[in-house]
């Protein structure tokens, strides 16, 4: 599952989830605030379960705040026939979230951005795009 779609919310903070990525996820998943930006991800029932228990399995310790940041905003999601949710409302004042979303497929995960966040996350560089791609071996 890939690709970008354009979403909106409407005043009770529903949005409509594409029928591709609902196919790829499942008729529920959890829905959770992002660590590294400010946007809303979106992970398989089974994908989830894997970080949980990846999380659980670390030093408490040092796992302790990610817990509580990821696990306290974390929300059991079913669409509705329609293919539409509500998107908490601390959800969406984390993310940035009004009334305009983009939708972005991530292979086995997906994000949820509000159109001004993602369209500033997308003026990364050229220059920058390749040396994150030379890190990473690509």
């Amino acid at each position: 599952m890939f690709g970008q779609y354009k979403a909106t919310i409407d005043v009770k903070g529903r949005i409509n989830f594409p029928a591709k990525l609902r196919d790829e996820l499942g008729n529920s998943f959890i829905i959770a605030k992002t660590i590294d930006a400010r946007c809303i991800k979106i992970y398989s029932d089974e994908d989830w379960q894997v970080l949980v228990e990846r999380i659980k399995s670390m030093d408490s310790v040092k796992s302790a705040q990610i817990q509580r940041f990821l696990f306290a905003g974390a929300y059991d999601i079913a669409p509705d026939k329609q293919g539409r949710f509500v998107i908490p409302p601390p959800l969406r004042e984390y993310a940035g979230i009004e009334s305009e979303a983009v939708i972005v497929g991530l292979e086995g995960r997906a994000e949820i951005w509000s159109k001004a966040n993602w369209d500033k996350n997308s003026e990364i560089t050229n220059d920058e795009l390749i040396q994150t791609a030379i890190e990473l071996g690509l």
